[in-house]
């Protein structure tokens, strides 16, 4: 029986990879920043006249407030963007870069310079989803059977 020879993706590409992570990185780090500074500037500007953050108007209030809570999701899901190029620069450091976390074989290179965070190859991808979306319909059925048999208690 002959010996499996370990999946690696070669050091040509993980040196690619290692630079879009890094630019892409950069890009995040460097939006953040002129978003953060254009927030201290709305800030400032605010303390000028009204109370910084309040209106006197209730439905500039409310766009205030939609629009604090947009700024929030985007700097969450930044964030967590942020975590996810931290991690795959750390795969391709340990060499793992690249490897699908399921199945074990290389990711495609196409998927991997669409989405150079995955972890997954395609086919595992659908696959998870195609669980999730099951489990989902199972909790859903089940939530659903069990509220029919407190209405037919009552």
């Amino acid at each position: 029986m002959t010996e499996k020879k370990p999946v690696k993706m070669d050091q040509k590409d993980l040196d690619f990879f290692e630079a879009l992570l890094a630019e892409r990185r950069r890009e995040l780090v460097a939006a953040q920043t002129d978003s953060e500074n254009t927030n201290v500037f709305h800030s400032q500007k605010d303390q000028g006249g009204e109370l910084a953050g309040y209106s006197n108007h209730l439905a500039d209030a409310a766009s205030d407030y939609t629009s604090l809570e947009t700024n929030f999701d985007l700097a969450a899901r930044e964030g967590k963007y942020l975590v996810y190029l931290e991690e795959a620069l750390q795969r391709v450091k340990n060499g793992t870069f690249g490897i699908c976390k399921v199945c074990k074989n290389l990711i495609p290179k196409a998927r991997l310079e669409a989405v150079p965070t995955a972890t997954k190859c395609v086919d595992c991808k659908e696959e998870t989803k195609r669980k999730e979306r099951e489990d989902s319909r199972i909790e859903m059925a089940r939530l659903f059977a069990e509220q029919q048999r407190r209405e037919q208690k009552m």
